[in-house]
């Protein structure tokens, strides 16, 4: 990468890290386009060589956190190939809800900015290099299961949109139950998500 590339590299950085600052912060309705370019110190002009509008940024944020996200799991996931598909999916829950839990800005921004086309875009159509190596990793898992499923990527769509949807409160507020609580009852209802994908017969 040249110097020229380089420094265009680092402004788009800039300008991403200013917006997430401000939309955990202040919110994205009340944040705009002025306020990040302020926050980065650099002239609006700028802003438009990178992003066409505030929602493209937004919408890149998304998936840039979202990917990062699961690129820590995967790190954090380690699998030998002797667990059921159903406790390596289940242990990967685990650590996004901690992960979740000990980012509250995290979890904040992505529940209520991830949705379907965020989700396939960035987990299932490889919209960067962090989602490619994810989705390689969670086919090779499903694969490996010698299970067939009516369809896995929406299998894991659904179990991905449960937690993100049932530990928002719990985390930020303990409500309506403690986050241990909150645990059990995904880990009971993990296993039924996969075995009614599975195919019979």
């Amino acid at each position: 990468m040249g110097r020229l590339d380089e420094k265009k590299k680092k402004k788009r950085i800039a300008l991403l890290d200013a917006a997430y600052d401000l939309f955990t912060s202040k919110g994205v309705a009340e944040t705009s386009i002025s306020d990040i370019v302020q926050r980065a110190e650099m002239a609006k002009g700028t802003f438009y060589l990178y992003f066409k509008d505030k929602n493209e940024i937004q919408m890149e944020l998304i998936k840039r956190k979202a990917g990062e996200l699961f690129s820590v799991v995967r790190e954090k996931l380690v699998y030998d190939g002797s667990a059921s598909l159903e406790d390596t999916v289940i242990r990967l829950v685990d650590i996004i809800i901690e992960e979740l839990r000990e980012d509250k800005s995290l979890l904040e921004f992505i529940s209520k900015n991830l949705h379907w086309g965020v989700f396939h875009h960035v987990i299932l159509e490889g919209g960067n290099e962090v989602s490619d190596s994810f989705y390689d990793w969670y086919t090779k898992l499903v694969q490996s299961s010698g299970r067939q499923f009516r369809n896995h990527e929406l299998m894991i769509y659904m179990i991905v949109e449960l937690v993100n949807a049932t530990c928002y409160n719990v985390i930020l507020y303990q409500e309506p139950v403690a986050l241990a609580e909150l645990k059990e009852e995904l880990f009971h209802l993990i296993p039924v998500i996969i075995n009614n994908q599975e195919c019979t017969g």
